[in-house]
């Protein structure tokens, strides 16, 4: 054999190594995005249920937020915002891990949360809540949350 021939035969193997692994380097990449992503819905389950304790390990704050759903009209202005607060903190979480199951389709338990929520805006303080800050949510999530309560109040006979 001449050393062209030899040179061909290196060449066809250094391709063959080339594409194996750019194939590896895949394969890889795709398991450690999936790996982040998990994480990720990891995280937001974790913040979801540390907001429910944190709520839960503060009485009083507890106590503003049913009263803001059962009757906001006897809140003052500042126990209001206070509960606005809280509000927003939680939706936050809800908009984000709205968003990524969306994006990634991991909708492990996306309906008991979608349940939480229905019942959180499907109140007086909720309905008032959502028809004033809606607007400052994601369009995608806006739009589930409105599909939620539409499907909601049909089911229950109020539309």
């Amino acid at each position: 054999m001449s050393i062209q021939e030899w040179g061909a035969i290196g060449e066809v193997i250094g391709g063959i190594a080339v594409v194996v692994t750019l194939i590896y380097l895949s394969i890889q990449l795709k398991q450690s995005n999936v790996t982040t992503h998990r994480n990720m819905y990891a995280q937001a389950a974790v913040a979801i249920s540390d907001f429910w304790l944190n709520l839960a390990r503060e009485p009083e704050l507890h106590q503003l937020y049913l009263s803001m759903l059962r009757a906001p009209e006897a809140l003052d202005e500042a126990q209001n915002q206070r509960a606005y607060l809280v509000m927003d903190g939680y939706l936050s979480l809800m908009e984000s891990y709205y968003l990524h199951n969306q994006e990634y389709g991991e909708r492990l338990s996306q309906e008991r949360w979608s349940r939480i929520l229905n019942r959180m805006l499907d109140s007086p303080g909720g309905r008032e809540y959502w028809s004033r800050r809606k607007a400052y949510f994601h369009e995608e999530f806006s739009d589930y949350v409105q599909t939620l309560l539409g499907a909601q109040r049909e089911a229950d006979g109020k539309v």
